[in-house]
C-alpha cells in the first residue's frame, strides 16, 4: 500500500541544500515564532469571554460562538490547506496563513459589531494551519539531524501560546479593553508574517500546479466537519437527543461517507484516506485526537477551578490575571519538555517516546483524583500533563513523516492536527457536559479529570500498538 502511494506522488523541483547552518536555525525559530502566535487564536479570547456578553450585548451562548468558530474553521483548514502546501508550496501557504492572523486581528480590532467580531475570528481559524504547515517546511529544508527538535520547537508552541496568551489577554483587555488585545496580536502577527516572508527560505513543491487541487472534495470535507464540529461543541447546551444534535450528525455521517468514496476515486485527493489509514498513520492520529481531549480537559478544567469561589465546587477564587499566571508553569513544562521530548526521539523512537509521553498524561491527572488539599495539587497535575504532551507532540509529527511520502508530508501533518482539534472538540464538549454535573464538594471535577485520565490511556495503548518502522525515527 505505501508503494501505491509513493507511485502517486508528484515529483519534486528539488530545493537547494547548501544554504548555512545559521539560516535553518533562524527560519526554524521564525516557524517556531509562527506557531506562537497562531496558538494565542483560542486564549486571547477565553480570559475576555465572561465580559463579552455584557461588552456586545448578545447571550453568553452567542457569545460562546467566538470560541466555537475558530475550532471549526481551523478543523477544516488543517488539512485543506496542507494539502494545498504540498502542491503549493508550504512556505507561500505558511505566508497565507500567517496573514489570515492579521487580517482577522485588525478585523475584531476595528468592530464592536458581532457579526464581523465573529467573521474576523473565522479568519484567525484558518491560521491554525500554521503549526502542520510550519512541520511541512522544516521536514523539506532542515537536515534531518536537526528536523526532531525543530519541529519540537514548533510542537511545543501549541501549548506556550496558549499559556501565555492566558494572562496577556487579561493584561491588555483590563488596560486597553478588547480592541486592545486584537491590535496587539495584528502588530505581533505583522512582525512573523515579515520574518517569514526574509528568513524562511522556499521548500521543494510539486511540478504539477493548481490544477491537481481538489476543490470538491474541499468543499465536501468542509461541510462534513461543520456539520459534525458545531454539533460537539453545542451538544451540551443543545443537548444530545436534540433535533439539531442529531440532524446535524446524521447529516455529517452522509456528507463525511460521500467525501470518503469520492476521494477514494481521486488521483490527488485533499485528504488521502489510503495514507491515512495506514497502521503507523492511523493509530498516531488516534493518539493525537485522544491527548487532544484529554489536554483540553485538563485546561479547561484547571482554568475554571482556579476561578470558581472558594464556596463552589471545589474553587480556589482566584481573578483571572492571576489564574492565568498560574497557568504558566504549565506552558513552561511544555518549553522545557519539547526538546526533552526531540532527544527521545532522536535516541530511542518516536514510539518509545509516544508511549513515556502518553503514560506521563495519565499518571498527570492523578493528584486530581483524591481530594483536593490545595493549589499546589492542580499546579502539579497541569505541569506534568503539559509536559507529557508537549513530548507527544514532538513524537507524533516525527512518526507522521516516517510514514508518508515526503510531498504529502505537510497534508498528513495537517490530518494530524485535525486528529488534535477534533480532540480539542470533544474535550470541550466533555468539559460542557461534565461540569454542569458538579456537584458542591466538585464531584463533576473529579469525573473530567477522570475522563482525561481516560482519554490519556487510550493515547497510550494506540502508541503501545503501534508497530515498528524501518526508519530510525520511529
Amino acid at each position: 500500500m505505501t508503494s501505491f502511494v509513493r507511485r502517486r506522488a508528484p515529483a519534486l523541483r528539488p530545493a537547494p541544500d547548501s544554504r548555512p547552518a545559521g539560516r535553518f536555525r533562524f527560519a526554524v525559530v521564525v516557524i517556531a515564532g509562527a506557531a506562537f502566535i497562531t496558538s494565542l487564536t483560542q486564549a486571547l479570547v477565553v480570559p475576555v469571554l465572561p465580559a463579552l456578553p455584557r461588552e456586545l450585548n448578545v447571550p453568553a451562548a452567542t457569545a460562546g460562538w467566538l470560541i466555537t468558530v475558530t475550532v471549526i474553521v481551523g478543523a477544516v483548514a488543517n488539512p485543506l490547506l496542507g494539502r494545498l502546501g504540498d502542491q503549493l508550496g508550504r512556505r507561500r501557504l505558511l505566508l497565507v496563513a500567517i496573514a489570515a492572523f492579521v487580517v482577522g486581528s485588525v478585523v475584531c480590532a476595528v468592530t464592536t459589531d458581532f457579526g464581523v467580531l465573529l467573521a474576523g475570528r473565522a479568519i484567525q481559524g484558518l491560521s491554525t494551519a500554521s503549526i502542520p504547515l510550519g512541520i511541512g517546511v522544516i521536514a523539506g529544508i532542515v537536515p534531518p539531524s536537526r528536523r526532531p527538535s525543530g519541529i519540537a520547537l514548533v510542537s511545543a508552541m501549541l501549548g506556550v501560546g496558549g499559556a501565555a496568551g492566558l494572562p496577556l489577554a487579561g493584561v491588555l483587555a483590563a488596560g486597553w479593553g478588547l480592541a486592545g488585545v486584537f491590535w496587539t496580536s495584528a502588530v505581533v502577527g505583522a512582525a512573523v508574517l515579515v520574518a517569514t516572508a526574509l528568513l524562511v527560505p522556499p521548500d521543494a513543491r510539486p511540478a504539477g500546479g493548481a490544477h491537481d487541487v481538489d476543490w470538491f472534495g474541499a468543499l465536501l470535507l468542509t461541510a462534513g466537519l461543520t456539520t459534525l464540529l458545531i454539533p460537539i461543541s453545542q451538544a451540551a447546551r443543545w443537548g444530545w437527543g436534540s433535533p439539531a444534535t442529531i440532524g446535524l450528525f446524521t447529516a455529517a455521517v452522509l456528507v463525511l461517507l460521500s467525501f470518503s468514496v469520492f476521494e477514494l476515486r481521486r488521483r490527488h485527493p485533499i485528504v488521502d484516506l489510503r495514507l491515512a489509514m495506514l497502521p503507523p498513520v492511523l493509530l498516531t492520529n488516534v493518539a493525537g485526537l485522544a491527548l487532544g481531549a484529554g489536554f483540553f480537559i485538563s485546561f479547561l478544567a484547571a482554568m475554571t477551578l482556579l476561578q470558581l469561589p472558594a464556596d463552589e465546587a471545589g474553587g480556589f477564587g482566584r481573578p483571572v490575571i492571576e489564574a492565568g499566571l498560574l497557568m504558566l508553569p504549565g506552558g513552561v513544562a511544555m518549553a522545557v519538555s519539547a526538546p526533552l521530548g526531540a532527544r527521545l526521539v532522536s535516541r530511542h523512537g518516536g514510539r518509545a517516546a509516544l508511549r513515556v509521553a502518553a503514560l506521563a498524561v495519565v499518571l498527570g491527572f492523578a493528584p486530581q483524583l483524591f481530594p483536593r488539599e490545595g493549589l499546589w495539587q492542580l499546579v502539579l497535575s497541569t505541569v506534568i500533563v503539559s509536559g507529557g504532551v508537549a513530548v507527544a507532540y514532538s513524537a507524533m509529527p516525527a512518526l507522521i513523516l516516517a510514514a508518508t511520502p515526503a510531498p504529502q508530508a505537510a497534508a498528513a501533518s495537517g490530518v494530524n492536527a485535525l486528529a488534535r482539534n477534533l480532540g480539542s472538540a470533544l474535550g470541550s464538549a466533555g468539559f460542557g457536559l461534565l461540569a454542569g454535573a458538579t456537584a458542591p464538594a466538585g464531584d463533576g471535577y473529579t469525573t473530567l479529570y477522570l475522563a482525561g485520565a481516560v482519554s490519556a490511556t487510550i493515547a497510550f495503548l494506540a502508541a503501545v500498538a503501534l508497530p515498528r518502522s524501518r526508519t530510525n525515527l520511529t
